[in-house]
């Protein structure tokens, strides 16, 4: 059976609450801390939650950690947050622990059940999809998500939606490696409820690293344009991202390595300004068990 214990660290009484009342409504114990977890100590544990001084205060030690690692109140604005994500465990920022993804990151952690854009939108939210299986398929998947977006969001928003949408299908469709005797199979899936508005594309090969990830979250801050060419040697199932990054609000990864990729966005509803790539709000890798 699975944990459902996390560990907090965090001298902040007010991020102590948040998080505790964050994770509680799923049902997962909160065990404070003022310090990071000794060796073995969060073996037991399905995640350990720091905030900002914690992960400043702690360096490399959080890679020795034996839990999945969540850093809460901190933004993609710091290099050293970046340099701390670029390997498991640390694969989850948060910037607001009061925001509906921790709970969300919790549960899929206490379960190992990590796939499904349906964990993002309210219950019983009606999904749409398409199989996108070439360039015709991919226009017409484009063509519904467009025609389903325009009826619920801005112009906007609908534009980054679609922009997301073609860069993860192009991806799927053309840069992941192909696993031998598995055919190409590429989804896109759409949500929505009140509060956001979520799409996801997932594809067969189960390649996309952690590594990948951060990589094109550094781009999306310091190049302002698009990625490097690259050869075909080093072309993978990171391409695509660059664009996608900043034009989320949240990004989600869950890999089950070599087998499955789904990538999943979230936009929010309320009318904003175009998010800057510091903007993303959250930013999770998740490893499911083979």
């Amino acid at each position: 059976m699975r944990s459902r214990r996390a560990i907090c660290v965090s001298r902040d009484i007010g991020w102590r609450r948040a998080i505790e009342d964050s994770l509680s409504c799923n049902g997962i114990a909160v065990d404070h801390r003022d310090g990071i977890p000794v060796a073995g100590d969060a073996v037991d544990a399905a995640l350990v939650i720091v905030d900002r001084a914690t992960r400043e205060a702690a360096g490399g030690a959080l890679g020795a950690i034996a839990a999945p690692v969540v850093i809460v109140g901190d933004d993609l604005d710091d290099d050293a947050v970046i340099a701390a994500m670029l390997d498991a465990p640390v694969s989850h920022l948060v910037v607001d622990p009061r925001d509906r993804d921790l709970g969300i990151t919790s549960e899929k952690l206490a379960t190992g059940d990590v796939f499904g854009l349906e964990k993002y939108v309210a219950p019983g939210t009606p999904v749409g999809g398409r199989v996108v299986l070439g360039d015709a398929d991919k226009q017409h998947a484009l063509d519904a998500l467009t025609a389903w977006a325009d009826a619920r969001v801005r112009a906007p928003i609908v534009h980054r939606l679609r922009s997301a949408a073609d860069e993860l299908m192009m991806n799927a469709l053309y840069d992941a490696p192909v696993r031998p005797g598995v055919a190409r199979h590429t989804e896109l899936r759409w949500a929505a409820d009140a509060d956001v508005l979520a799409i996801s594309v997932g594809d067969r090969s189960g390649a996309l690293r952690q590594r990948d990830v951060l990589d094109h979250v550094r781009r999306a801050r310091h190049e302002r344009g698009r990625p490097r060419p690259e050869s075909g040697a080093k072309r993978g199932a990171g391409l695509g991202l660059y664009l996608v990054v900043a034009n989320v609000a949240s990004l989600v990864i869950n890999v089950e390595v070599g087998k499955r990729t789904e990538v999943v966005c979230l936009f929010d509803r309320a009318p904003a300004a175009r998010p800057a790539p510091s903007a993303v709000r959250s930013l999770h890798v998740f490893q499911a068990a083979s």
